[in-house]
């Protein structure tokens, strides 16, 4: 049996197109979430470099 995932836990290459806007929906934009977003791509791209 295959599991089932979460819209919200979904990669955006995994969503379909229906999916879409209630996965959007599902993000939390406020300046406290964005700034941990760019942070843990910062601290993503910084092990690289």
């Amino acid at each position: 049996m295959a599991s089932v995932i979460q819209v919200k836990e979904k990669k955006l290459m995994d969503v379909q197109l229906g999916e879409l806007p209630s996965w959007i929906l599902m993000w939390d934009f406020t300046p406290k979430s964005i700034a941990g977003a760019f942070q843990r791509e910062h601290e993503q791209l910084r092990k690289y470099h």
